[in-house]
């Protein structure tokens, strides 16, 4: 039980046996970030029902080559300390001018929104925003959303709807980020 990777030099393989990165139970949704100064990190969050807690997300520091946590972990967003928040998880974490970046959906799949963490050092504290919520749309739950940049410099908002017997739908959106420093899904409203 556990995280793992696989590793391959193209795409099509032949992929590696699976390397186990960090052991645990109820560790689910790692996410990766190599930083400027050549670190490996990764955050994931929780399963109660394998791990008997949730709505936390931890942060390890990796092995150079990213296969091996060389931490125990620490805690840095507790979800239990936030207003409303339950079911904190899928994490994804970025570097973007000097702060780190934790976007992470919480509040459920149905019924959930999207949270923005925001932190000058890897290990916090982190700031906390909601910055996608249904509202008064008909798009329940933004879930397991995550940024993805252009080479041209666009910035896209990538998640999914869950629509029950239709499945999960897949909604892309653009992003911008406001003067504050904040991203903004879709249109400011």
């Amino acid at each position: 039980l556990g995280i793992y990777a696989v590793t391959a030099t193209s795409p099509a393989g032949p992929w590696s046996e699976p390397v186990l990165v960090k052991a645990g139970k109820g560790l689910i949704d790692p996410c990766p970030l190599w930083d400027d100064d050549g670190r490996v990190y990764l955050v994931h969050a929780w399963a109660r029902s394998r791990a008997g807690f949730a709505n936390v997300l931890t942060l390890n520091r990796l092995s150079a080559d990213g296969l091996h946590a060389i931490d125990e972990g620490k805690v840095i967003v507790d979800g239990e300390q936030l207003p409303g928040y339950r079911t904190l998880e899928g994490p994804k974490l970025y570097k973007r001018n000097g702060a780190y970046w934790i976007f992470a959906p919480a509040g459920g799949v149905k019924t959930g929104w999207q949270s923005v963490f925001r932190s000058t050092s890897i290990d916090g504290p982190y700031e906390a925003r909601i910055v996608l919520e249904q509202g008064s749309t008909d798009i329940n739950g933004p879930h397991q959303g995550a940024w993805v940049d252009t080479p041209e410099g666009e910035h896209w908002f990538l998640h999914f709807q869950d629509l029950e017997a239709y499945g999960r739908v897949v909604h892309l959106q653009p992003m911008t980020w406001r003067t504050d420093g904040w991203p903004v899904m879709g249109v400011d409203q």
